[in-house]
């Protein structure tokens, strides 16, 4: 794609990552308190790399932090299990999908059997003089 195509400059693709970097940082401070506040236990680093061994083990990988402060705050929990339970219910939850775009173009014809057929029956006079 070209520079006047919608294709991410450089430095725009690197503020973007930057901006991430900051909201996950944000997320995971946020974890950390949550953490600490439902176990009653300070979550210093050790306690944080404990915690996200368990959780990715129980998951199988470590989720965004975003979707693992929802699930903390979910599951009103600290223990990976109950944590991991919340973070597959949201993966399972439904999320509106977006709609389809009008088409601009000439409209597409329907299929052959979606069309109604009076037109072949009424030409057709062998159906009409057995009945």
């Amino acid at each position: 794609m070209g520079p006047g195509r919608g294709a991410p400059s450089r430095t725009a693709m690197m503020q973007q990552r930057a901006e991430q970097r900051r909201r996950d940082e944000e997320d995971i401070v946020e974890m950390r308190r949550l953490l600490g506040e439902i176990s009653g236990q300070t979550m210093d680093e050790e306690a944080m790399e404990t915690f996200s061994r368990a959780l990715a083990e129980e998951t199988g990988a470590l989720p965004p932090p975003h979707i693992v402060v929802d699930a903390i705050r979910e599951s009103q929990s600290a223990d990976a299990r109950k944590i991991g339970d919340a973070v597959r219910a949201y993966y399972r939850r439904r999320r509106p999908r977006p709609q389809p775009q009008p088409q601009v173009g000439p409209p597409q014809q329907q299929p052959a059997e979606a069309e109604p057929e009076p037109t072949p029956a009424a030409s057709d006079p062998a159906p009409a003089a057995s009945a």
